[in-house]
């Protein structure tokens, strides 16, 4: 009897373990914020190692991780969120850079501090009287385009 709960246990471990997902790290998340005040949701984007503002909130990327297309979509984020003074945007999209802003002290204090996960918003998202934000997926950055070559910089090939 107990060999046989050892390989049923092996083999659900070894499945389990097979299907592990792959991740690639990338240096761009997009998160979602939602104001519970005025009920809009905003789609913030977040570079690793460049903080933003958004309201009363600093949000800083630590890391960001993405399976790859051939694998079930997940994406996990490392994000680090504190409060700071508001900061006053003119619209809800635009998140002000926050390199001076001032945070985690004991009148702003760290919120949040851990993984968010897209799949499971609902279980790693933060909580906030005023702001909820949640990690929606993560990227790598835009392929850098090249400039038109100018019409008399042809060469001639030999």
């Amino acid at each position: 009897m107990r060999s046989f709960a050892f390989t049923l246990l092996a083999s659900v471990l070894a499945v389990g373990a097979a299907q592990a997902a792959n991740f690639v790290q990338k240096d761009t998340a997009t998160l979602r914020a939602l104001d519970k005040i005025t009920g809009r949701s905003t789609d913030i984007e977040v570079k690793v190692g460049e903080p933003v503002v958004f309201g009363s909130l600093k949000v800083e990327l630590q890391v960001c991780y993405q399976t790859p297309p051939e694998e079930a979509p997940e994406s996990a984020a490392f994000l680090k969120i504190a409060s700071t003074q508001p900061v006053a945007v003119e619209t809800m999209e635009a998140a002000v850079d926050a390199e001076d802003v001032e945070t985690v002290s004991e009148e702003n204090p760290e919120l949040f501090s851990g993984w968010m996960y897209a799949s499971s918003p609902g279980l790693s998202a933060l909580e906030h009287p005023v702001y909820d934000i949640w990690v929606i997926r993560c990227a790598a950055p835009d392929p850098v385009k090249l400039a038109p070559r100018a019409e008399d910089d042809e060469t001639e090939f030999e």
